[in-house]
């Protein structure tokens, strides 16, 4: 990519914004190459971030898309820029990863992405937390069972409760056990892609490795536990226990992204409607996967006969 003069905009800045001015005067070979960091600041190959539904054999678009060049690059700089040049880069894109691009989620911009990790003094915590608020849910809604209610946001609130539910168990339970097994900390940080992007100088080594805890917990608070295709991969190979399939479970990650960020709408408009049966659906599926995790996890890290289920390594 050619390199852009100061005057193109502010080059620093995250995601890059060209002067419209400066753009529509700058030669063909300057148009494209700020063209294509605007472009590349804000969506990426969906490959690299977006879960993958391993059972329809498709992405999950959780955070809006796919996006396709020819629409947002139109968008953006038709009447700026000849239509011949923006041509040129959307085949350039198409040729690169195709019309369906996905976009650049920044790690802790969506506070409603952020799960707060709470202190889990004991191994089995995460599980009755989660069994207590799967509880709650299904006590409020018992409790407001009133003929010729519109129970349609309740219901959609009830769903979006559960998956939260889930999420904290899920970061409760990765962070318990990576912070008392020093065998699972060290195949978290050795199979973690996030943590091996940067390269150290050997000086740095030692330094990185007096933060490396710091590191960790910055990492796993501001980690999208609803990725439950990274999650699946960071069970497997931190822990090194076999995660149940996610398949059902994403079709419902889906669901809760409509209702969070699209205010109950599907994609094409409609809304989304919840009966009893489908939440109870819900409630099952969230059970049974929780239910086998916890059982890998009693093989794979034994309570000893007569010991609590405290554990301190």
């Amino acid at each position: 990519m050619k390199d852009l003069p100061p005057e193109a905009g502010d080059l620093d800045s995250r995601p890059f914004q060209p002067d419209d001015d400066w753009l529509a005067a700058a030669s063909k070979e300057l148009q494209i190459a700020a063209m294509r960091r605007w472009f590349l600041d804000r969506y990426e190959d969906p490959a690299n971030e977006t879960p993958w539904d391993g059972e329809d054999k498709q992405y999950v678009y959780v955070w809006g898309g796919p996006y396709d060049p020819n629409e947002e690059i139109q968008d953006r700089f038709g009447g700026v820029v000849e239509y011949d040049t923006m041509s040129e880069l959307i085949e350039e894109l198409w040729r690169e990863v195709g019309d369906e691009w996905a976009p650049i989620y920044h790690e802790g911009a969506d506070y409603d992405d952020y799960v707060s990790r709470q202190i889990i003094a004991d191994r089995e915590d995460p599980h009755h937390f989660l069994e207590d608020r799967i509880a709650e849910v299904f006590a409020v809604l018992e409790a407001s069972r009133l003929e010729g209610t519109n129970k349609r946001l309740l219901h959609q609130m009830a769903h979006s409760s559960l998956i939260a539910a889930l999420e904290a168990y899920l970061a409760d339970t990765v962070s318990y056990w990576i912070e008392k097994d020093p065998g699972a900390m060290r195949r978290f940080v050795s199979t973690n892609r996030d943590l091996q992007e940067r390269s150290l100088t050997v000086a740095e080594l030692f330094e990185r490795l007096d933060k490396l805890s710091g590191e960790i917990k910055v990492y796993l608070d501001g980690f999208v536990w609803h990725r439950l295709d990274k999650v699946k991969a960071m069970l497997a190979s931190g822990l090194e226990i076999r995660v149940p399939d996610i398949g059902n479970l994403m079709k419902e990650i889906r669901t809760r992204h409509d209702i969070v960020h699209r205010a109950g709408r599907r994609a094409d408009g409609t809304l989304v409607e919840l009966s009893m049966e489908d939440l109870s659906g819900v409630r099952d599926a969230i059970r049974q996967f929780s239910t086998e995790i916890e059982a890998e996890l009693t093989l794979r890290f034994p309570v000893q006969p007569g010991a609590s289920t405290h554990s301190d390594f």
